[in-house]
């Protein structure tokens, strides 16, 4: 697994005026947070699930936050979720989630875009200590899907990861499930520097929003040689741009400031959770579908691009103002690179009110496994199809005996000729 908002801490600038208010905490203005907050909108009420590596939640900036780390590991042979110790993971997970929930102590004054959100960390471990590949606790099931299908059932309303890896079909009936049961799923697009798994990570996905990044003037994160860096797939736009860092590798007192996508989908997700709030009644679809008809800052009829920007930059104080329930309860992010999950799937998912493991598939179906045995209804198909060939037999049989006493006849009759 690869972070996609990969924190180089190890390079990582110190980030001495990164208190509330500082140089770097330009988006918290830009999408005027806390008029929304004054407003009494602050995700309350609204459950929110981050996967990710490790996570440190007796930090000062979790101090009388609603955090809970769950107890059910995606990958049952990793590393604690939770752990005190600074390293690569729990500093990641740490400062993606108090972009959600931050109340701003500690060196990097990070404050959450809803800080009265219910959040539920899932930890895969650090990545450090793993030495083995990663088993998920429910067959059939990769730990991203795991994770995905028990935040759904844990109720989160909002889901967001930033931490990527190969797209992967099994991973598709839990993204229905999501779809189905109301739950929005943010991803992270990769960076620049793992831009190899650009054509092929958990963003490229149906019915995920893949989020990138941009700076303080809405420019995309900077690639090599400083141009821009795009994913032709993404949905959606926000702040990534240097923002500080919740510690560094081997230190919580210091904050670090870094670029990445990483840091875009949980202000994404805080968004969604700020609307959520606002708009009960909204199910994840109708709120996706309003994020999109709100970006940039006016209302308008959703455009994708593939420049990199998709619909555009995710804009809080639109989508506020947008009662999301008057559009369409279907999500509008098909068409995905991935292909799957497929509109049946979802359909399938919607139908049974529950998750639907995908079916072990015959011949005639568009994957290639085949069932080991046959079911019921192949004997049957089997003989209906003797039947078809006997009666087939019988009327050749019927129409060569014909011919014969035909051609008979006819002798017989140039036999009595003169």
């Amino acid at each position: 697994m690869l972070a996609a908002g990969a924190l180089a801490l190890g390079g990582a600038v110190p980030a001495a005026t990164a208190a509330a208010g500082g140089e770097y905490d330009w988006w918290y203005d830009a999408y005027q947070v806390q008029t929304a907050h004054d407003a009494g909108i602050t995700g309350a009420g609204v459950k929110v699930a981050v996967i990710d590596g490790q996570i440190d939640p007796s930090l000062p900036v979790f101090e009388g936050r609603n955090l809970t780390v769950s107890e059910a590991q995606p990958c049952k042979n990793g590393a604690a979720s939770a752990t005190e110790s600074a390293n690569e993971s729990s500093v990641h997970g740490s400062t993606i989630t108090a972009m959600i929930i931050g109340n701003g102590a500690g060196p990097s004054g990070v404050r959450g875009i809803a800080p009265d959100a219910a959040v539920t960390f899932y930890g895969y471990g650090s990545s450090a200590e793993k030495k083995e590949l990663c088993e998920s606790p429910e067959a059939g099931l990769r730990d991203f899907g795991f994770a995905v299908k028990t935040a759904v059932d844990d109720g989160a309303k909002i889901i967001t990861t930033s931490v990527s890896m190969s797209a992967s079909p099994s991973d598709a009936t839990a993204i229905a499930y999501a779809v189905a049961k109301g739950a929005i799923v943010l991803v992270a697009t990769p960076n620049a520097d793992s831009s190899s798994l650009a054509s092929n990570d958990l963003s490229t996905m149906n019915g995920v929003v893949a989020v990138s990044a941009i700076d303080s003037s809405g420019a995309l994160q900077p690639g090599d040689g400083a141009s821009p860096f795009g994913v032709a797939h993404a949905d959606i736009v926000a702040a990534g741009v240097d923002l500080p860092t919740v510690g560094v590798s081997g230190d919580w007192n210091t904050s670090g400031v870094t670029t990445g996508s990483s840091f875009s989908a949980p202000v994404v997700g805080g968004m969604l959770a700020l609307a959520a709030q606002k708009w009960p009644e909204a199910t994840g679809n109708q709120l996706v579908q309003a994020m999109i008809a709100t970006t940039n800052g006016t209302q308008h009829d959703p455009t994708r691009t593939e420049d990199g920007y998709g619909y555009g930059a995710a804009w809080l104080p639109t989508m506020l103002s947008i009662d999301p329930t008057g559009y369409p309860d279907q999500t509008p992010l098909m068409n995905k690179p991935a292909g799957f999950p497929t509109t049946e799937q979802i359909d399938r998912a919607v139908a049974a009110g529950g998750f639907t493991p995908d079916e072990q598939p015959r011949s005639v179906d568009q994957y290639a496994d085949a069932e080991p045995t046959s079911t019921g209804s192949d004997l049957g198909a089997l003989v209906m199809w003797a039947a078809i060939g006997i009666g087939a037999l019988i009327v050749a049989a019927v129409v060569v005996i014909v011919l014969i006493v035909v051609t008979q006849r006819r002798k017989a009759g140039k036999g009595n000729r003169s």
